[in-house]
């Protein structure tokens, strides 16, 4: 006689789906990710509770589950935020568990490929588990074969029913008894983990998201089938970021092509994939725009990555670069940006910063100025004291401004040290500045004209020496290097080998240069100009300040306007000689 249906029986021997699951420290905290679902974030703190009001003005694609949130269950369907529980605001016996309200959400088409989604819990028992695996699982249990829903159910079935009724009750799961009697065997060897942790006087001391994700293996390996993820399993996500609201950035490891990446990309992603960066060994990348109806191409995103890529040298064509559509990393060398660096590039060449956050960094790059500056006065105010007579006074401020200069530096660009012109010059075309800097220098804009030319005669003066080295690497340190990087942050900059303009970081740093260099000179004692000759040292301030901040983007080097510096100094002092 037919004994009736049963559940598939897990494989003999674990297979390939055992890496399914991980949890990864991140800037925002701890999280529990599945490789099929990598849309998903997992948050499991003991504890968690938030109150009605801040639960229903949560981040869009929160989902609270089993007593997170302290209010009765709700869908926001336009703001994508749910709560899933059956503890406050309901009738506990006439309410779905947790787990069956995931299931409902998943079966009635809830598209966890959509968006980014963060799934809240605050205690790993059995109900708050099976919910998490069926958000985790969707594409799973909605594929048109449905072998996987039919393992998956009845479990999640009964855990309802003895969640919020106990086990006289189980027979309203409506299993036929074989069937009910393995779901039963199945859900008891998943709550005796939780058991033994308690017996032990463990439960509260084990890590919540490492349970879970020891949980989780286990249900896949009572549902799915032996040998079911080869399918799934042929790409592995290495880092991604958001392109728009809409779109995202996916960089990924496969042993297959970028076209067969792609499709099995979509199946994970949907319509959401917008860029692929595949990568075929630890320094070399495909790049690949798979929407063609992003805001831009991928013409976009090369300028970025070589400006980043510790790898690229402006001017030895070993760059990053293609078509609109598909490119890749430098031939020569390869990259060597990390993953994350890549996805977050292609992500800041799309996301085209809003009038905040550029306002922001205008706002920073000045205070990083003021302060670099204002720390040579007590150093100048210092010597001072112990020396009122000596002409060395003007070094301490440009030491003062340069060592606080090089602190912010390290704090800023620790990170993407290149962006702040953190490279040796590469390529020529920054030579072609040279003409406007030396007579930007010549009208008095560079810091040593009248600083270091203005003392008794005497040339090669130990002051004179000094001055001329430090003050024009206290001002390339505080304008062309930490003004100009942080505002390249939120603007468009040139590099070498693309379009001749004036952008923005150059035009808004050589205005911060013009407006410091007369307070700079007076703070070092210096002689000024007065009347109409003092516009003539500001006029030249100014083209020198343009000059240096096209050579520091041209050459990708700070080096370059420093040397440019030195030049216009130089000229500036024969001048005056002859």
């Amino acid at each position: 006689m037919d004994a009736g249906p049963t559940l598939p029986r897990p494989s003999a021997a674990p297979y390939e789906r055992a890496d399914r699951y991980s949890v990864k420290d991140e800037p925002d905290g701890r999280f529990l990710y599945c490789r099929e679902a990598p849309e998903v974030k997992v948050r499991i703190e003991r504890g968690l509770t938030v109150t009605a009001a801040a639960a229903r003005k949560a981040a869009e694609g929160s989902i609270f589950l089993d007593g997170v949130a302290q209010c009765e269950p709700f869908l926001d369907a336009e703001r994508r935020v749910f709560n899933l529980d059956h503890h406050t605001g309901c009738l506990r016996a006439f309410t779905l568990a947790t787990c069956e309200q995931a299931l409902v959400l998943v079966l009635r088409g809830l598209d966890l490929k959509e968006r980014p989604w963060t799934l809240c819990a605050n205690e790993p028992d059995l109900d708050t588990v099976l919910a998490i695996w069926v958000l985790l699982n969707s594409m799973h249990l909605t594929a048109a074969e449905p072998q996987v829903r039919h393992a998956a159910v009845p479990l999640v079935r009964l855990e309802g029913i003895l969640d919020v009724h106990g086990g006289e009750l189980s027979d309203l799961a409506g299993l036929p008894q074989p069937l009910l009697q393995e779901a039963q065997e199945r859900l008891a060897t998943l709550r005796e983990a939780e058991l033994a942790l308690k017996r032990a006087g463990l439960w509260e001391s084990t890590d919540p998201l490492e349970f879970t994700a020891g949980q989780l293996r286990a249900l896949d390996d009572m549902i799915y089938p032996e040998g079911y993820f080869r399918g799934f399993l042929n790409v592995e996500v290495l880092a991604r970021a958001e392109l728009s609201d809409h779109r995202v950035a996916v960089v990924c490891r496969s042993e297959q092509g970028i076209y067969e990446t792609e499709a099995d990309l979509k199946r994970l992603y949907g319509k959401r994939l917008g860029i692929i960066a595949l990568q075929k060994d630890a320094r070399t990348y495909t790049l690949r725009q798979v929407d063609p109806f992003l805001p831009a191409t991928l013409d976009a995103v090369y300028p970025r990555l070589n400006t980043l890529d510790p790898a690229v040298h402006a001017g030895d064509g070993n760059r990053w670069g293609g078509s609109g559509e598909i490119g890749g990393s430098p031939r020569q060398s390869g990259t060597r940006l990390s993953p994350q660096e890549i996805a977050t590039a292609c992500a800041q060449a799309f996301r085209k910063p809003t009038w905040h956050q550029r306002a922001t960094a205008v706002g920073l790059a000045l205070l990083a100025v003021a302060v670099a500056l204002a720390a040579g006065e007590p150093a100048l105010a210092a010597h001072w004291r112990l020396h009122p007579a000596s002409s060395f006074r003007p070094l301490y401020f440009a030491l003062g401004t340069a060592l606080v200069s090089l602190l912010l530096l390290i704090l800023a660009a620790r990170r993407r040290p290149r962006l702040y012109g953190g490279r040796l010059p590469g390529g020529r075309a920054w030579l072609w500045t040279a003409p406007a800097a030396l007579l930007g220098g010549l009208a008095g804009g560079t810091w040593t004209t009248w600083t270091t030319w203005h003392f008794p005669p005497g040339i090669l003066t130990a002051d004179r020496v000094a001055l001329f080295l430090a003050l024009p690497l206290a001002a390339e340190l505080t304008f062309r290097a930490l003004a100009h990087g942080i505002l390249a942050r939120a603007f468009t900059i040139q590099h070498d080998g693309g379009r001749w303009f004036l952008s923005w970081p150059t035009v808004l740093q050589a205005l911060f240069y013009t407006l410091a260099t007369p307070l700079a000179l007076l703070a070092t004692t210096a002689p000024l100009p007065v009347g109409w000759a003092a516009a003539l040292p500001l006029a030249g301030a100014l083209l020198f300040g343009l000059a240096a901040g096209v050579a520091r983007e041209r050459s990708g080097s700070v080096l370059a306007p420093l040397l440019l510096h030195w030049l216009g100094a130089v000229g500036a002092g024969v001048a005056m000689l002859l």
